[in-house]
Parts: structure tokens; sequence; C-alpha cells
């Protein structure tokens, strides 16, 4: 990843929604602690149906306020522009089949020319937005394997579209990587196995996960022990095949503050999680950028949205509903209620100082 500085980075998203204003005080008073220990790296997530609502015209302005703002701050920026994401297709509306959500319209599959040509049409105009405001890497899809484990036969297209971008996207600026996000839940098929995963990062310059230290049944939701961790690692190392790896979102979360997790988690937990995960991949400077998945929680509204729905599905067990809440009402270093920081938040503070301070070590010794 030539566009951004040698080293290994660590840094994380502030908040998935507005930051109350009771806690802002205290939440900036955070950041600014981690600015202050080195952190320069943030990342930003579009969808291409916010992008281009109607065929060929663009709406840029949320996108480019925020890399704009974060520029401004000296902040390098890794962004994703999804075309599949973990809750499915989100294509713009124009190419959408019009009884099926979840289709393209006319029967259309993802490396047809007329779908290939409107995303090239939206890189030139992206492209060059993201190169004035320090962007080192763009992914073009998060998670998509939500979508292609229901249809698999759609993989090898998704492939030549995903191919098709990255080449675009080096014509404009052979620089700036392009990637997708993978699904990093390790289970008892090794991901380098996958071929929903490894086919993707075949066509990638770097190897992009989200990861959190999730026991292997993937019927439940539940934190495993940390003791697992550095195997994991191991294995996401292996998966992405020699390429270096950015970790979009690092999953530990802290559990509610009294009473019985859901999820088999703790604030003690999070943070021998958190120590354990960033150590790990500190040692093996193939992991370039580890992003944690949120400063603060998800508020109760937010969490609503997600979870209400579930509970409607009698076919949804209530413990897996359970855990999805605690998962994102927890998930963040800092309490959503009155904005506290967790103990884990010092342990990504500690992280900073390892990471920047290793590098400034490097850069006195002598050559």
């Amino acid at each position: 990843m030539p566009l951004l500085p040698a080293g290994s980075h660590l840094g994380l998203v502030v908040s998935f929604e507005p930051v109350p204003r009771s806690i802002r005080g205290k939440v900036n008073q955070e950041l600014d602690t981690a600015y202050s220990k080195g952190m320069k790296i943030t990342r930003v997530m579009a969808d291409w149906a916010d992008l281009e609502p109607s065929p060929g015209t663009y709406d840029l302005d949320d996108l480019r306020e925020a890399l704009e703002e974060n520029s401004g701050k000296g902040l390098y920026t890794f962004v994703t522009i999804s075309v599949l994401d973990s809750e499915g297709m989100v294509a713009p509306e124009f190419l959408m089949d019009d009884d099926d959500s979840g289709r393209l319209r006319d029967g259309m599959r993802f490396n047809d020319k007329e779908v290939v040509k409107q995303f090239s049409a939206l890189l030139d105009h992206i492209v060059p937005l993201m190169l004035s405001n320090r962007v080192f890497a763009v992914a073009l899809s998060n998670e998509p394997q939500a979508y292609l484990e229901s249809h698999p036969g759609e993989l090898a297209d998704f492939v030549a579209f995903i191919r098709a971008g990255r080449d675009k996207v080096h014509a404009l600026e052979p620089r700036l990587a392009v990637t997708v996000v993978n699904v990093g839940r390790i289970t008892n098929t090794p991901l380098a196995e996958n071929p929903l995963v490894a086919d993707l990062i075949a066509v990638s310059d770097v190897a992009t996960f989200n990861y959190g230290p999730f026991t292997s049944n993937p019927e439940e939701i539940a934190i495993d022990k940390p003791q697992r961790i550095p195997r994991d690692i191991r294995e996401l190392a292996a998966a992405a095949g020699g390429r270096q790896i950015i970790i979009h979102e690092l999953h530990c979360p802290s559990g509610y503050r009294s009473g019985k997790s859901p999820m088999n988690t703790s604030q003690a937990k999070q943070s021998e999680c958190l120590r354990t995960s960033l150590d790990s991949m500190l040692e093996m400077p193939q992991f370039r950028a580890v992003y944690f998945a949120s400063m603060l929680d998800w508020s109760p509204r937010l969490v609503g949205m997600f979870t209400d729905p579930l509970r409607d599905e009698s076919s949804i067990p209530r413990l897996y509903v359970d855990q999805f809440a605690e998962w994102y009402a927890t998930m963040g270093l800092v309490w959503y209620a009155d904005g506290t920081p967790k103990p884990a938040w010092n342990i990504f503070l500690e992280g900073l100082d390892k990471r920047y301070r290793q590098a400034a070590v490097q850069n006195d010794s002598p050559s």
C-alpha cells in the first residue's frame, strides 16, 4: 500500500450515528488523546446506491465532506464503496429488479457490460476525490459472502466485476490499493479453502477482513477464549496469500455493565481480547492497518432497528437475538449512555503507543 505511510497503523470509527451532545465533549477529549499518541488512520463507508441515485447523477456531497474533514486532520482514510454488503445488494435502484430487491433487473449479472460500465463511470468521479484526500485503499464491497452464500452461482460473475473495478482504479492511479472486505470468522473450514473468500482475495491488492474471536459455531454469536486469537490471526495471514492485510473491523464487545452476558463476554474479556489481538498483529508486519469496530457503543434506538425485526421471527432462537443485541449495544470502547471509557480504551491507547513508539525507534536506528 504505497499511499499509506510505512509501518503498522491502528485506528477506529468513532460512531455509526451522530454522537449525542451530552457526551460529545468526553468523546472528543478521548479522541484528542488518541491523536496525540499518533493515530493517523480512519475509514469511511458508502453504498453505490447512495452515490448514484439515478443514471449518471452523482451525490458525492457526504463522501466529499467526510474525506475532506479527515484529510484536514492529517488522517489517512480507507474507503468502502459497497455493491454487496452484509445486509444484501446495495446497487442503485435503477439497476435493481422491481419485484426482487435482491436481484439486478432484466436478468443482468454483475459482469454484464452495462453494470461494469456504470460502475466504471462512478469510479471516474470518486477516485480523483479520494486521491486528493489521503485515501490509501478502497474496498468495492463489504462482506459480500452474506449474499454469495445464498447465490453461489453468482460468485464468478462478482469476482469478474471486482477485477474490472480494480483494473479501472489502477488505470486512474496504480498506487491506490483495491480490495474487498471479507468475513473473517474462523470456522472449521480454513478461510484459504473457502472460495467465497479465496476467489475475492485473488483479485485484490490487499486482503481485508472483519474479525472477532467468536466461537466456531455459526449458530451462535458468542465470544470464545482469548487464547484462540493468535491461531486465528495466523489463519487470516495464511488466507491472505502473502498480501498485506487490513482489518476493517476488529470486534471485541464488552457485554453489559451488569447481569449475565448472552455472548459470554465481559469488560475484562474485552480488554484481554483486544490486547491479545493487537499484540498478535503487531508481531506480523503483514497487518498494515487495524481498525477497532467502533469507539462508541450503538444507541438503543439503532440496536432496535436491527434486532426488533428479528424478535418478530419465530424461527430465530431468542438467545441468538439476545446475543446480536448485546454485540451491537456493547461493541464500543466507550459507553453510549454517559461517554465513560471502558477499561479496553486504555488497551487501545497502549496499542497506539506500542505501534508508534516502535516506529520511532526503527526510524532512529542507524541504517
